[in-house]
């Protein structure tokens, strides 16, 4: 507010003159309209006093309304800029806070990761965990079969033996037959010609004497003594005779009560076979079936890995733009930040500056205010010394007068040129103004800019949760085939069981054989008067009998090299998939390590990172790429030594089973190569990333990170 001691200077300045003008001009001007003249001339004096200091106090007014303004505004700009400040302060505290919670999150996590001697000692564990079963099983199936062989020799042996003793058997009794038949005739016909020369002498010679009578007689008791003989012996035959075709009979009886059992057990065992033949149809429909459900599994896993490596694809696509954005974001925020510093080190110097100015200016006003006070005090003394003295100092008024004049003009002037002074600052501060302004608006497009970006960040962070819950369906995939491979398990549990009962069926069998081939040794034995008639019966019976017993034999043989075909197949689609989920294992931590780095990269676009944490995540991100390298030589080390299992016997290419096998075997080594080939495509992106990092580091920084990797590349 302005004093009112300026506002009496005037007045009393005017009242004096007139006072001091009078006495002094009554002795001298003895003319009244002279004196009045002057009176009316000092009046005029007074009132253009009265009215510049009227404008001046308006001007000296509005100047001050005009600082106080400024001032206000400033105060708004300072408030505006701290607050601002604040909140850049509240978001670097943030950022770094997250930045370290994710920096121990990520230390957490690689003591959690898999180390390569990790992942070979697990490998080793699981690979001599599966094949020890199996390898037992294989060995005791190849004992049992060294078993089956050897007694199928043995049978085989004692039968071509017993065989050959039959045929001999069979020749002896033929001989002897023959030879008695060929002596009994031979006898009969000797008889008969005794008999006839006999007769025909007796005819010729009736006219003999008594002692050819004698002794014709004689021969002839002779003769009926050998009759009676032959006849005894005839007898002998007879009952012989009989008693063979008793025995004939009995044995016939017997044969065809064994023929009607044999044919009993021959319908019995066909029955069997067809139903082993229907079990063998269903086996190998459940073997369809299971070799169905396994290329399903096999196609959803080739399936899976088209989705897991179009996803990589995409995680990698969105990796490289994030990155690409990352650098941008933070040369923009690099140079927002050095322009913010900038501005407000300007802001700053003009505070500073406007300060030192107002200090001044309130100074000079002071120093005005205490000027026009002494003055004004000097005033009131004047003009009490004037009272005084009236008439005495008239003269010394008037000089005053023309004095006070001269020094009213002098303050015209400093008044002038004060108010073009105040007009210039005036001027400047109203550009700083419009400047402050302008600079205001400039951070608000700033932070509407970074608002975007935020929200950009933000839509990247949706997609992560997106893949995030890929991921999830890719582990309830592997879920679904690990149930899988249980079902093929137990499918394998069953196969083994069904081959248990196959083979105790084909014991019984044997069993049934030897019994058999024991009630023909002993029809053998009893049957040999009827043999001539039923050689040929008994014999295709018997070759009928042997002919199923070995297609038994080679449908069983047929079944356990089925069973070892499939137990292979088995074993090497075990092998494949373990491989397979162990794959889809390793890609779920790859992508699970990147979600980490993306979330630390996120973290650190709102932050400046300084240099040591640089250069910490250049040597995670070499980390990186070194367990990546060995991962790959781990993989290839992996494909060169797949676990063999010894097949003994021949194996024809030509089977479906081993088609399968091949065919699986080189998808096998098509998803290898695939594999390979990404491998490298990722490692080529993860060099071009390490460069463009290294490329957008500050130099210092970039020399820092460059020197201890040249060292280890000495080492190495």
């Amino acid at each position: 507010m302005a004093t009112p001691g300026p506002s009496l200077f005037p007045t009393m300045t005017s009242a004096g003159l007139e006072e001091t003008g009078l006495s002094q001009t009554l002795p001298k001007l003895a003319n009244e309209g002279a004196l009045q003249k002057m009176l009316a001339d000092e009046r005029m004096r007074c009132e253009t006093h009265k009215t510049n200091y009227q404008t001046l106090k308006a001007e000296h007014t509005k100047l001050q309304d005009d600082h106080r303004r400024l001032q206000r505004d400033f105060e708004q700009t300072k408030e505006g800029g701290a607050a601002m400040e604040s909140r850049f302060q509240s978001l670097m505290a943030r950022a770094s806070k997250e930045l370290a919670e994710k920096i121990t999150e990520l230390e957490e996590v690689k003591t959690q990761t898999i180390t390569p001697e990790k992942l070979e000692v697990m490998k080793v564990q699981i690979a001599e965990s599966l094949e020890e079963p199996f390898r037992e099983r294989f060995n005791k199936l190849e004992e049992e079969l060294e078993h089956y062989r050897s007694e199928y020799n043995k049978l085989r042996y004692e039968h071509s033996f017993l065989k050959s003793e039959y045929e001999h058997e069979t020749a002896e009794h033929k001989r002897v037959v023959e030879e008695m038949k060929l002596q009994y005739e031979t006898e009969i016909e000797n008889l008969h010609k005794d008999k006839e020369a006999i007769i025909a002498k007796f005819s010729q010679d009736n006219t003999h004497d008594g002692q050819r009578v004698r002794t014709l007689q004689r021969d002839n008791a002779q003769l009926h003594l050998k009759v009676k003989g032959l006849l005894t012996e005839l007898e002998e035959i007879r009952v012989q005779r009989e008693q063979t075709g008793l025995q004939s009979d009995h044995v016939s009886r017997l044969q065809a009560r064994q023929l009607t059992e044999h044919v009993a057990t021959i319908k019995a065992l066909e029955a069997e076979k067809e139903s082993l033949k229907l079990h063998i149809e269903q086996l190998e429909s459940d073997l369809g079936a299971a070799m169905d459900g396994q290329k399903a599994a096999s196609t959803k896993a080739h399936d899976a890995e088209k989705r897991t490596m179009e996803l990589r694809g995409q995680l990698e696509e969105a990796e490289h733009r994030r990155k690409m954005e990352v650098t941008e974001l933070r040369m923009e925020m690099v140079r927002s930040r050095g322009e913010l510093e900038r501005e407000r080190d300007a802001l700053a110097s003009e505070l500073e500056g406007c300060q030192s100015n107002l200090e001044i200016l309130k100074k000079s006003s002071e120093m005005q205010t205490q000027a026009i006070a002494e003055k004004e005090k000097e005033a009131a003394r004047r003009v009490q010394a004037a009272r005084e003295e009236e008439w005495e100092k008239i003269s010394k008024l008037e000089q005053q007068n023309l004095e006070l004049e001269a020094r009213l003009h002098e303050l015209d002037k400093l008044k002038i040129e004060e108010e073009s002074q105040r007009h210039t600052e005036k001027e400047k501060w109203e550009e700083q103004v419009k400047a402050a302004n302008q600079r205001r608006d400039q951070l608000e497009k700033d932070m509407l800019a970074l608002r975007a970006k935020i929200d950009h960040r933000n839509t990247l962070a949706g997609e992560l949760e997106k893949q995030q819950s890929q991921c999830q369906d890719l582990q309830q995939q592997l879920q679904q085939t690990t149930m899988e491979l249980h079902g093929l398990q137990a499918a394998e549990q069953e196969l083994t069981s069904e081959n248990d009962r196959l083979r105790t069926a084909g014991d019984l069998l044997r069993d049934e054989v030897r019994t058999a081939r024991a009630e023909a040794e002993r029809t053998l034995e009893a049957a040999q008067a009827r043999l001539e008639q039923q050689k040929a019966s008994l014999g295709d019976e018997r070759l009928q009998v042997e002919r199923r017993v070995e297609e038994l034999e080679a449908e069983i043989r047929a079944g356990h090299k089925r069973m070892e075909e499939m137990a292979q197949m088995h074993r090497k689609k075990k092998r494949k998939y373990q491989k397979v989920v162990d794959h889809l294992k390793e890609k779920v931590q790859l992508l699970e390590a990147k979600k980490e780095e993306l979330k630390l990269e996120k973290q650190a676009l709102r932050n400046k990172i300084p240099k040591e944490t640089y250069a910490k995540a250049v040597q995670r991100l070499r980390d990186l790429q070194r367990r990546h390298t060995e991962f790959r030589s781990l993989l290839a080390g992996a494909n060169a030594t797949l676990p063999l299992v010894d097949v003994t016997g021949p194996v024809d290419a030509s089977t479906p089973f081993v088609k399968a096998a091949m065919e699986q075997e080189r998808l096998h080594h098509e998803d290898l190569s695939m594999i390979r080939r990404r491998l490298d495509d990722l490692n080529e992106n993860q060099k071009l990333q390490m460069d463009a990092l290294l490329g957008d580091a500050p130099l210092s920084t970039r020399t820092d990170i460059l020197s201890p990797r040249s060292d280890e590349d000495k080492e190495n």
